[in-house]
């Protein structure tokens, strides 16, 4: 009897609740130490444009918006975020993963 009442409340909870997990949290790490290790070395910022980017349905200006830095840099920081993970973030599924990494670190 309780089977069904377990199901009803993870469907509530949405598909990304099902993230986590340490096996998840694993992945998603490793999806984003590249990110996150450019982040350390350069003291640089990478992963919070990446995630206000991606909140914000991958428009330029309103990530820049929301970060008060110019489109400009958000534009930069993507393609480098790109180039350093080895994705074409025009591709939805690429964003799709990146935005379940994200949300399994958080």
């Amino acid at each position: 009897a309780g089977a069904p009442a377990r199901f009803a409340e993870a469907v509530a909870r949405g598909l990304f609740a099902s993230l986590d997990s340490p096996a998840a949290r694993a992945l998603a790490d490793a999806r984003l130490a590249p990110l996150r290790d450019h982040d350390a070395s350069h003291g640089s910022s990478l992963v919070e444009p990446v995630r206000t980017w991606l909140a914000h349905d991958a428009r330029i200006d309103e990530a820049a918006q929301a970060l008060g830095i110019h489109r400009h840099t958000v534009r930069a920081r993507i393609a480098q975020a790109q180039r350093l993970l080895g994705v074409d973030l025009g591709s939805f599924p690429a964003r799709a993963e990146l935005w379940a990494a994200l949300v399994a670190t958080a």
